[in-house]
């Protein structure tokens, strides 16, 4: 994947990834971007030290295909826990240097990230960001197990449903509008087409 916004996956998901796993109501700016590839090459550990944005000077290893899996993994048992952060990084570096999957993030599969600016408090914010680590970690999923490349916009979002609510069972005030209009169009059925439409150029 190209590198457009690396520095809002640096400051702006792997960092609330690991407040959250510490502080739930950790605060972070709002980003502000346009449909692009994402990725991310920064590392975070909730358990040992503050979460901040690492020196860019700094290479982080690529993890490998089995280091993906096992990350994602993480992310399914224990999507607010200790080692959430470090699976997030690992995500976001296959997802940044492995050709092994593709993932086009843009309005149409991610629009709690893409969509128009919103008044909304940083906690939200921050679940916003945890939600696109949950994205890509279903899309990816979806292109290990068929052994293909191919983008998956729906395993994307039924990955981050489940993150949601997971999201909502810790914190019962966080509603985020994106999110509970994909759980209705999931509800309906309309995963599938949706997810056609949004792969059309």
């Amino acid at each position: 994947m190209n590198i457009l916004i690396r520095t809002l996956l640096v400051s702006s998901i792997l960092v609330p990834l690991a407040q959250a796993a510490d502080l739930p109501a950790a605060s972070a700016s709002a980003p502000s971007a346009a449909s692009a590839p994402v990725s991310a090459s920064s590392p975070a550990t909730a358990a040992s030290a503050p979460a901040t944005a690492p020196n860019q000077s700094t290479a982080a290893a690529i993890p490998s295909k089995e280091d993906a899996v096992k990350a994602i993994a993480v992310l399914e048992n224990s999507f607010l826990g200790l080692e959430a952060p470090a699976a997030a990084q690992s995500i976001m570096l296959f997802a940044e240097n492995s050709k092994q999957v593709s993932v086009q993030l843009s309005l149409k599969t991610t629009p709690w990230i893409f969509g128009k600016a919103k008044d909304s408090k940083a906690e939200e914010e921050n679940y916003r960001r945890m939600l696109l680590v949950a994205y890509l970690a279903g899309n990816m999923k979806s292109q290990f197990a068929a052994g293909k490349p191919i983008d998956n916009p729906q395993a994307g979002w039924e990955f981050a449903l489940k993150a949601y609510q997971t999201i909502k069972q810790d914190n019962n005030k966080i509603k985020i509008p994106e999110l509970e209009t994909l759980q209705l169009q999931q509800s309906k059925g309309q995963l599938p087409a949706l997810a056609k439409k949004a792969l059309k150029k």
